[in-house]
C-alpha cells in the first residue's frame, strides 16, 4: 500500500473530495476516521492524507482525537484538504501544530469551497466574519482544484497551509473555543410525524450518538455536530432550531450506503 486517506464527513463533501484524490493517485486506501477512531491506528504507507471539513474554523473533535492517536513517522509525506463553506480560518495550521508535537509535519495543505453542511441559519459570528474578511481566499471546489492539488501531492511538494487572514484567525480562535467546548450538546434534535423508523439516522451517526427509543431516535451527548442525522433523513423528519428549510444538502454524488458505519 503506497498511501491512506482517512476522512470525516457529514454531508459527503470531504468524502467526494477524498474519493477523487484516492482516484488520481496509486495504490491508496479510503479510511472512514469514526470507522477506526476506537482503534489503534497506524499507517507504515508513504504518505498520509487527511480530508475533513471546517467545524467553527477549526478541526472537528473527531479528528482531533483521531490525530493525538494515530503513528506517524518523521519520513513520511502528510497532507490535508479541508472542506468549507466559506472561510477556513486557522483549521490547517491547528493541525499542523498538532502534527509538529507527535514529531511528523503537514507538508501540503488546502482548503476548497463546498456547498454548506449545515441546515440553520448563517448566525451572528459569520455576520461577523463576513464582515471581517469579506473577500474569501478560498473560492473554489476540491473538483474545481484537483489538478492544481494534484500536481503537488503526486510530486510531494512542500505547499503552505491555506488559512485566512491575521484578524479572522484571531477572532475564529474565539469562536472555536467556545463553540468547541459544548458541541457536544449542541445537536438539540428532534423527530416529528413523519419519521418511519427506517434506522438511517441512527446507522449513519460517527459517534453512534442516536439510540431509538419507544421508535423514535433519541440524541445523546456526544454529538460531533455533523448534522448527517437531519441532511440524510428521506423523509425530512429531522429538525434542530433555527433551521432554514432550504438548506437541506447532501452531495449529490455520495450516497447513504457510502456513509453507513454498521
Amino acid at each position: 500500500m503506497n498511501g491512506k486517506i482517512f476522512y470525516f464527513t457529514g454531508t459527503g463533501n470531504s468524502l467526494a473530495v477524498a474519493k477523487e484524490i484516492a482516484d488520481e493517485l496509486n495504490d491508496t486506501e479510503l479510511i472512514s476516521i469514526p470507522a477506526v477512531i476506537n482503534g489503534e491506528i497506524k499507517s507504515d504507507t508513504t504518505f498520509v492524507g487527511l480530508v475533513f471539513p471546517v467545524y467553527m474554523w477549526g478541526m472537528p473533535h473527531m479528528v482531533v482525537e483521531f490525530v493525538a492517536k494515530i503513528s506517524l513517522t518523521e519520513d513520511q509525506y502528510v497532507f490535508a484538504v479541508t472542506t468549507c463553506a466559506g472561510m477556513p480560518g486557522e483549521t490547517l495550521l491547528q493541525l499542523k501544530r498538532m502534527l509538529k508535537e507527535k514529531g511528523s509535519d503537514l507538508h501540503a495543505g488546502f482548503a476548497v469551497r463546498e456547498a454548506p453542511n449545515t441546515i440553520q441559519k448563517d448566525n451572528i459570528f459569520i455576520k461577523i466574519a463576513q464582515l471581517i474578511e469579506p473577500d474569501e481566499k478560498i473560492k473554489t471546489s476540491g473538483n474545481e482544484r484537483l489538478e492544481e492539488i494534484m500536481k503537488t501531492l503526486k510530486n510531494k511538494k512542500v505547499h503552505l497551509p491555506e488559512t485566512s487572514s491575521k484578524v479572522l484567525n484571531i477572532f475564529g480562535k474565539f469562536v472555536y473555543k467556545g463553540g468547541m467546548s459544548r458541541i457536544n450538546t449542541m445537536g438539540n434534535f428532534w423527530s416529528d410525524e413523519k419519521c418511519n423508523q427506517c434506522l438511517n439516522c441512527q446507522r449513519i451517526c460517527p459517534s453512534n450518538n442516536i439510540d431509538i427509543i419507544d421508535d423514535k431516535p433519541v440524541w445523546n451527548q456526544k454529538c460531533e455536530f455533523c448534522q448527517a442525522c437531519i441532511q440524510w433523513c428521506p423523509k425530512q423528519a429531522i429538525h434542530i432550531k433555527n433551521e432554514d428549510i432550504n438548506r437541506y444538502y447532501h452531495h449529490p454524488l455520495i450516497k447513504i450506503k457510502d456513509l453507513i458505519l454498521r
